[in-house]
């Protein structure tokens, strides 16, 4: 699975157990930094909560097949200097930049459990880290010890998401249980209220820019919904719809609809990249406002179900996918009808300024794939890589098995119950 995060003029590839920043300069051109990541300490002070020896246990059982290494989640701090991100072995990193093309692993620090999502403050250096067992852990940068950091939020649902207001005012988290909760920060333990409606999963959450600032969150119910922060209020819902595919059993179309896997916002807040489970398709929708909500002005195909979307700041679609291309980049058209469209390198370049997105979206492209080749598995065109099926809650109806028990049971005991019949005597002969 490949993940890409852009912030100001800085986009961010990871893949496998590799990571690359990319830094576009103001006159064209760009910067290529690899990303140190630190060797894994001995020392895991996490160990002393009761879940490891739990974990330890369940992962001496799997020794015979290794996980491969892979990042689990990262982000951009809010100014950009930073950038964090927890690898499946358990281990959260932050990177500093010192200057272009400058960037340095300032600390390493263990996580309890595998995460699903990390965020920085923006009014403090304080990260933190949603684990998919239900807590929410903050480490401070300034701490010199890796104490395994300070619980926040412990939740009995397994949490899939997680965002922080601007001013650091509340922290929203979703879970598998169709709720979110909204807490204030940093006294996390004073319930601010639950945004309720969904009816199952919450898989992503993301922040709308205000005022005021809203919350919109993607379920696994086939809905897209904007809420209130403040009062948990919904505002608007927005019904996912896509055309059934050649291949697709009529049962299952019917009975689950499609599951929202992330959210994508631009950075003027009024367009949204909205990734489908199992459907190869971005699909893009337009906000107008608190009386219309959402619309749905184009969908974007792609050659095979996308790994992560996200925008840069000229607005520019960039989809990681795990087939050539490797990546698509995708942009607003000038013309009158306002479309998406795809930009592609051209075979002959005469200079970088005619077309500035060219050589980079053409190095992050053979980057990618060269990481494929080298470590990954090949992956088909339409196979559920990171599948959402597993999140949906499996329900069992066991009447018939029960009503068939029960009357054995019945005729066994009725048969223990009856007079046994005494064994008469032949009739002597005469």
């Amino acid at each position: 699975m490949a993940l890409i995060r852009c912030m100001n003029n800085r986009i961010a590839l990871l893949c496998v157990d590799l990571a690359y920043m990319y830094e576009t300069k103001d006159g064209g051109g760009y910067d290529k930094i690899r990303l140190a990541i630190p060797e894994a300490t001995t020392e895991n002070t996490s160990d002393c909560r009761d879940s490891d020896e739990e974990e330890n246990n369940k992962s001496s059982a799997k020794t015979d097949r290794q996980e491969e290494p892979s990042f689990s989640c990262a982000n951009f701090s809010p100014c950009s200097t930073y950038f964090m991100a927890v690898t499946n072995s358990k281990r959260l990193i932050v990177w500093k930049r010192h200057g272009p093309g400058n960037w340095e692993a300032i600390i390493q620090r263990h996580v309890a459990r595998k995460s699903v999502q990390v965020r920085m403050c923006s009014t403090k250096d304080t990260v933190l880290v949603a684990d998919r067992s239900g807590d929410v852990y903050s480490f401070n940068l300034d701490d010199t010890e890796d104490t395994g950091g300070k619980l926040i939020v412990g939740r009995l649902s397994m949490v899939l998401d997680m965002v922080i207001g601007e001013q650091d005012n509340f922290l929203a988290v979703s879970d598998r249980d169709e709720k979110i909760q909204v807490s204030c920060y940093p006294n996390c333990y004073n319930i601010r209220t639950f945004c309720l409606g969904h009816t199952q999963f919450v898989t992503c959450l993301t922040l709308l820019p205000g005022p005021p600032e809203l919350l919109v969150s993607g379920s696994g119910d086939g809905t897209i919904r904007t809420w209130c922060p403040e009062t948990g209020r919904q505002l608007h819902r927005y019904e996912v719809s896509i055309e059934k595919r050649a291949g697709d059993a009529k049962d299952n179309v019917e009975s689950r609809k499609p599951a929202v896997k992330r959210l994508a916002l631009q950075p003027s807040g009024t367009t949204m990249a909205c990734l489908i489970d199992e459907l190869a398709e971005v699909l893009l929708l337009s906000w107008q406002g608190l009386e219309a909500g959402w619309s749905r002005p184009q969908s974007l195909v792609v050659p095979c179900t996308p790994d992560d979307v996200a925008f840069d700041d000229d607005s520019q679609l960039w989809v990681t996918l795990t087939s050539p291309p490797s990546v698509q980049l995708f942009a607003h058209s000038t013309d009158p009808n306002g479309q998406w469209r795809r930009l592609e390198v051209p075979a002959e370049l005469s200079s970088a300024s005619e077309l500035p997105w060219a050589p980079l979206l053409k190095d992050v492209s053979l980057t990618l794939w060269q990481i494929f080749q080298g470590k990954c598995k090949p992956v088909v065109a339409n196979g559920n890589n990171g599948s959402l099926s597993q999140l949906y809650k499996q329900w069992f109806d066991n009447e018939h098995s029960y009503l068939e028990k029960k009357r054995r049971r019945l005729e066994e005991a009725t048969a223990a119950s009856a007079p046994k019949q005494l064994k008469q005597e032949p009739a002597p002969l005469s």
